[in-house]
């Protein structure tokens, strides 16, 4: 898919797919203009592919808001209900913050890069030598 650039918003997604799992990056502001949008795209990508499971690359997101919250829960909602892994990837320390804040941090998967997050979707070993299972 190709990428997505909103300027006057600073919003830019792309969505890729590696074998049997969506990678969507996020860069710039993952907020109430961008959230649905943000959401949308991946579950394009997801009902086309019919993934094991879907990574988000948030490492370049700048701001989220409680939509783009919204839209996190949602998708991983949405995933369990169909079986779909869903793992964050290179979560910046703001986003980490509000995660745990609002005591969603433990409800969703998180790895270090890409590839961690992939194997761990994929079932195979994470950098940190843990098989790719858990929540």
């Amino acid at each position: 898919m190709p990428e997505l650039t909103d300027t006057s918003r600073r919003f830019t997604m792309s969505v890729r797919h590696h074998e049997d799992v969506v990678v969507a990056k996020a860069s710039g502001d993952l907020d109430y203009h961008h959230a649905g949008l943000f959401q949308e795209r991946i579950a394009e990508a997801r009902d086309a592919l019919a993934p094991r499971g879907v990574v988000l690359d948030l490492g370049a997101v700048t701001f989220c808001d409680s939509m783009g919250i919204g839209v996190l829960v949602l998708l991983l909602n949405q995933g369990r209900e169909q079986g779909i892994r869903l793992v964050l990837t290179r979560l910046p320390a703001h986003l980490e913050r509000v995660l745990t804040l609002t005591g969603l941090r433990v409800a969703f998967r998180v790895e270090p890069s890409v590839d961690d997050a992939v194997r761990a979707v994929s079932g195979g070993r994470t950098s940190d030598g843990h098989k790719g299972d858990g929540p």
